[in-house]
């Protein structure tokens, strides 16, 4: 039995790793510092297809790959926690 990733899913890692890298980590203190909303970048996350990922389908989500996003989310959040 394979519990290895699908291509599918190694693409989706990319993609989020890589949105996240360039829209995220680069303005995290700004946006903590700021106490800003990042509206635009929860727009671009959303033309992804990535936000409705965490909702079945039966609500009008995707339902798929819910544990790569979540850990992705994690990690820009912990990014806050250990910027100077």
């Amino acid at each position: 039995m394979d519990f290895g990733y699908s291509p599918e899913q190694n693409q989706l890692r990319k993609t989020i790793r890589d949105f996240a890298e360039v829209e995220i980590r680069p303005h995290v203190m700004e946006w903590d510092e700021s106490q800003e909303f990042p509206v635009d970048v929860f727009r671009a996350l959303g033309n992804l297809g990535v936000l409705g990922a965490v909702f079945p389908e039966s609500l009008g989500g995707s339902d798929t790959a819910t544990s790569i996003i979540r850990s992705w989310w994690k990690r820009s959040r912990a990014w806050i926690r250990r910027s100077p």
